[in-house]
């Protein structure tokens, strides 16, 4: 079948063109809710809120992180309490002035990777969450 020659194909082109995204807000899972919370408001400065049990909204300047202690998990995913939840990735955060954050968490954060120019035209630096999610903070590089 070639692409775009059916009526299903032009359908979903049509609402990927029209459609607006408003934002990204990841949930993650948490072992220990009270303990992220306090990583993310005291390191970070996010603000929580929650109307539900087991899940807290955690909020800075438009960003959104959510967080939520797994219940009823499929076979699959159960691990030992030993073990932490796991990403395949990591969650970028553009900010400015990241110097600023960087020296204000340094001293009290995991430090994955130290604050560095980077190839892609990004000043940035990465910690590790009390869950062990890696978190990468960056700034644009103004080109001349």
């Amino acid at each position: 079948m070639v692409r775009g020659k059916n009526k299903l194909d032009v359908k979903y082109r049509y609402i990927c063109v029209t459609m607006k995204l408003h934002k990204l807000s990841p949930i993650l899972w948490t072992r220990d809710l009270q303990q992220t919370i306090t990583f993310y408001e005291t390191v970070l400065g996010f603000k929580g809120t929650s109307g539900f049990p087991n899940f807290v909204s955690l909020n800075r300047e438009g960003v959104e992180i959510m967080f939520v202690v797994p219940q009823d998990e499929p076979e699959d995913c159960k691990v030992s309490d030993t073990l932490k939840p796991f990403l395949t990735g990591s969650i970028y955060i553009v900010t400015e002035p990241v110097d600023e954050l960087w020296e204000s968490v340094k001293d009290i954060a995991t430090i994955k990777t130290s604050i560095a120019d980077r190839e892609y035209r990004m000043r940035d630096f990465s910690i590790l969450d009390n869950n062990g999610y890696e978190l990468v903070f960056g700034q644009h590089i103004k080109c001349d």
